[in-house]
């Protein structure tokens, strides 16, 4: 189950917010050229944070500042 605290509520919001960057950037990730791999990182930082986080809200790990 996906926690619903307020500190797990931010971090899929910066998640979402990597993921949404990657998509919206001026070329996809499969074409060539440097905004391809801007848009591949900020992607994979995206699912990241998001992996992290859940792991992390699940495990009850407190953030630190």
């Amino acid at each position: 189950m996906i926690p619903r605290s307020k500190e797990s509520i931010r971090d899929y919001i910066v998640a979402s917010a990597f993921v949404a960057l990657g998509i919206l950037l001026p070329d996809s990730p499969l074409d060539k050229g440097f905004e391809a791999h801007l848009s591949g990182i900020a992607m994979g930082m995206g699912i990241g944070w998001l992996v992290k986080s859940i792991l992390n809200h699940q495990k009850g790990v407190k953030r630190e500042a």
